[in-house]
């Protein structure tokens, strides 16, 4: 199960790629400068659209890594392009393409993954990672999402879930 969670994360966080590409022409059509959008918020009290971002790829990659029992690189949060936010996407996705299902098939489900915002607290593996890890990954995702949306980029839910192999049944 772990690792299929990685295999999504890494799945939409190439949405989000996708859709900041989208947010980056839409910008260029209206000539604009695509870092405007960088401070948007929904409301005064919530962090910023490339905050969104990077928390979402933060993580992604903690979580791999946490479960995996591996050090997670580091990100300096200081992308002050929309280019340079892409690019710490693209990072993240080459992190996460490095873990195999070997890597996370040991997970012990009672194991505790100690938390560093939460000095002396950990959690249990499997409420790590249902209960907070995903919850809050898709979250920042919604939140860049809505923001891009909000203020005119033209997205539908089709680029928030990115495309599916149907099959014929």
């Amino acid at each position: 199960m772990e690792y299929l969670v990685v295999r999504q994360f890494v799945r939409s966080l190439k949405n989000l790629d996708a859709i900041l590409d989208k947010a980056q022409k839409h910008a260029e059509a209206r000539k604009f400068d695509p870092d405007n959008y960088f401070g948007l918020r929904l409301f005064p009290d919530m962090l910023p659209f490339s905050a969104q971002v990077r928390i979402a790829c933060d993580t992604a990659k903690g979580t791999a890594a946490n479960l995996a029992g591996k050090e997670a690189p580091k990100h300096e949060d200081n992308e002050k392009t929309f280019v340079e936010l892409r690019g710490r996407i693209a990072r993240c996705l080459a992190y996460l393409e490095t873990f195999t299902e070997k890597d996370l098939a040991n997970v012990n489900p009672d194991a505790l993954i100690r938390l560093p915002n939460r000095p002396g607290k950990a959690l249990r593996a499997r409420d790590y990672l249902i209960t907070r890890q995903v919850p809050n990954f898709y979250f920042h995702v919604a939140t860049a999402y809505d923001l891009l949306r909000s203020n005119g980029v033209e997205l539908g839910k089709a680029d928030y879930l990115g495309s599916m192999d149907f099959v014929d049944a």
